[in-house]
């Protein structure tokens, strides 16, 4: 499944991307994240592996339930974009074969194009949520737009 959406942002490019490469601010723009661990080494690039965490859905439980993995598979830092693939296979990674995000930021006139593109493929067992995931794509511009809230202030 592919599932895509973009927004523009008023700021300058370098600075949309200075803000996304630094994984800790993932929380100040994705509802779901509630916090972010890097595990491994070394300044973001090719390679590079954190954790998402999600808010806890229950009073009591562990945000590890919600514990998401990740690896930066693609790296240009001149052209401001980045893969990165989900490597956890339990809680909610359990539900994917495979999963990557895209984002590139383009330069305009006006600011910058944010472009947030996920390809995941389902499970079979899971293939049911389909319709589900496919239902909720407009999350992605929900996220992209607290993006540009958190950019360019209220």
């Amino acid at each position: 499944m592919h599932l895509e959406s973009s927004i523009v942002i008023r700021k300058a490019p370098d600075e949309v991307w200075s803000f996304l490469e630094d994984v800790s601010n993932v929380p100040k723009w994705d509802r779901g994240v509630a916090s972010v661990r890097v595990t491994s080494p070394g300044p973001a690039g090719i390679g590079s592996e954190f954790d998402t965490l999600s808010y806890p859905k229950h009073p009591g439980e562990d945000q590890e339930w919600g514990r998401m993995s990740y690896r930066v598979t693609g790296w240009d830092r001149a052209g401001r974009s980045c893969v990165i693939n989900l490597i956890s296979t339990t809680g909610n990674a359990r539900f994917f074969r495979s999963a990557a995000w895209l984002t590139r930021v383009d330069p305009l006139p006006e600011g910058s194009r944010v472009v947030s593109r996920v390809d995941f493929t389902l499970r079979l067992r899971y293939a049911f949520l389909a319709p589900v995931l496919y239902a909720k794509r407009r999350a992605i511009l929900t996220d992209l737009k607290y993006l540009r809230q958190a950019l360019e202030g209220s």
